[in-house]
């Protein structure tokens, strides 16, 4: 319990502190809604159903868990990361199996889930990047 008329975290604390969670968001990366419903037809060229909806310098840390295969036609292997960014002028954002997709570091990964409030200036994304080679060049 705190002496009276004493503030645990000084006033000031966010916003001294700021500037270390943001030096250690260093890759540029871009965020792509996909869009909802088929393609249209005929299909325009270039169209990806892709629309960019917000651009920032991530953090991206590997989970150390095991990787989860999915069983099927061609099996699947996926790995979690976390990502994490600043959350100052951020849109909503979607999680799960129609979520918003991260591209970061040459590397594609689709929202799984949000942690709301790890820091006051940043959010982290539970992000999955499936592994499976699927159209080999």
């Amino acid at each position: 319990m705190p002496l009276p008329n004493t503030r645990v975290i000084h006033k000031g604390w966010a916003a001294h502190h700021r500037p270390s969670a943001d030096g250690t968001q260093t890759a540029p990366g871009k965020v792509y809604r996909i869009s909802d419903g088929p393609a249209p037809y005929p299909k325009p060229e270039g169209w990806t159903g892709e629309e960019l909806i917000h651009e920032a310098a991530f953090n991206v840390q590997p989970l150390n868990r095991d990787g989860g295969g999915t069983p099927g036609e061609q099996p699947t292997t996926e790995r979690q990361y976390t990502l994490t960014t600043s959350c100052i002028d951020t849109p909503a954002f979607r999680a799960g199996e129609r979520g918003d997709v991260i591209d970061v570091i040459g590397r594609r990964f689709r929202i799984s889930s949000i942690m709301f409030g790890t820091e006051l200036w940043e959010i982290a994304f539970i992000c999955t990047e499936n592994q499976t080679q699927q159209n080999p060049d």
